[in-house]
């Protein structure tokens, strides 16, 4: 992901904002997230893309996206069993449980690969359009989204395919006229792509078959728009514009806005839990999580810091945990942080 500096003037802003309700998220915190694990990762420079998670062996992988390697975490353990090193930039991995394989999309040249769920060995190159990114799983079509292109490879437009997860093979592309694609959600139901153009600061209504752009809609806050996630209970979209920081419920029918919240600037994930209808957003260094059950209203319900930059973060499948991926910083080593979701 693109990495957006944060002028202290809005960092201030964004303290000033959230100063009000400080004392009540701290309150509430110890109903929400709870610290279980620190798990150092030595060695591990720069910063981190994005992450995947093994439930039956209790896994954590994680694409550190400067470093070069996939770090692989045994929860159990509490610590780093493995680097999986011959990557450039990795940025999105795909664990699918009982697969043989997972796919982990790399922004360099023919570098993005097939690796061996069991023995972690790279099994197969993949030859997907350069700049290879964002990843988005559709389960009933088996197959899998991508992002490419753009200006993170010196490109003026980008790249949408879809791919094999099997077998690592582009199925369908199509360029789009933007110079920087983010995450996507999609909407089984209709059969609609969402995918932010950053640069645009729009999201494109794509048909998930045919890849041809149905509709484009402005983001109505904000700008940067990248993580994503769509509630298909409620039929909402959820977006976070990057620049300042800003959380927003549009009707996932029109695009409308129907709700937003200032949220920590320049996350790279946020997650929805449909059961509890809660929100998390990692970013700036702090994690918030959000209510989100009644539609047209967002409420800050939980905040804790986390570390500088430190805005990757994945809900467990299970809902039971979120872990937070913390860049060395000095002499402090690169970590990953651990919470308890309580219910």
């Amino acid at each position: 992901m693109s990495k957006i500096k944060v002028l202290p003037a809005i960092a201030l802003f964004l303290l000033a904002v959230f100063a009000s309700d400080s004392v009540c998220a701290q309150e509430k915190n110890a109903s929400v997230l709870r610290l279980s694990q620190t798990i150092a990762l030595p060695g591990v420079t720069g910063g981190f893309d994005h992450f995947a998670y093994d439930p039956l062996h209790k896994r954590l992988f994680l694409a550190a996206e400067d470093h070069g390697t996939v770090e692989v975490i045994d929860l159990g353990r509490g610590q780093r069993i493995r680097s999986i090193t011959g990557f450039k930039n990795p940025h999105s991995i795909l664990f699918r449980p009982g697969a043989s394989t997972m796919l982990v999309t790399d922004s360099g040249p023919s570098a993005s690969a097939l690796v061996d769920a069991t023995t972690l060995q790279r099994t197969r190159t993949l030859k997907l359009a350069l700049g290879a990114n964002c990843i988005l799983s559709d389960v009933q079509r088996k197959t899998v989204y991508l992002t490419a292109g753009g200006d993170r490879v010196g490109e003026t437009i980008s790249t949408l395919q879809t791919v094999d997860p099997d077998t690592g093979d582009a199925l369908k592309s199509v360029t789009v006229d933007a110079l920087h694609l983010q995450p996507m959600a999609l909407d089984d139901q209709t059969g609609r792509l969402f995918v932010n153009l950053a640069d645009q600061n729009t999201i494109g209504v794509y048909d998930r078959d045919t890849l041809a752009r149905i509709s484009t809609w402005r983001v109505p806050k904000g700008s940067r728009n990248s993580p994503i996630a769509f509630d298909s209970e409620r039929h909402r979209l959820f977006v976070v514009a990057s620049d300042p920081g800003i959380l927003l419920e549009l009707d996932a029918d029109t695009g409308e806005l129907q709700a937003s919240i200032p949220t920590p600037s320049n996350p790279d994930d946020m997650a929805l839990d449909p059961v509890t209808e809660r929100v998390f957003v990692p970013g700036s260094g702090a994690l918030f999580v959000y209510d989100v059950s009644l539609p047209g209203r967002i409420r800050l319900v939980a905040q804790v810091q986390t570390g500088k930059d430190a805005r990757t973060g994945i809900l467990f499948a299970s809902a039971t945990k979120y872990a937070v991926a913390v860049p060395a910083i000095g002499n402090a080593a690169a970590h990953v942080l651990v919470y308890d979701v309580l219910q």
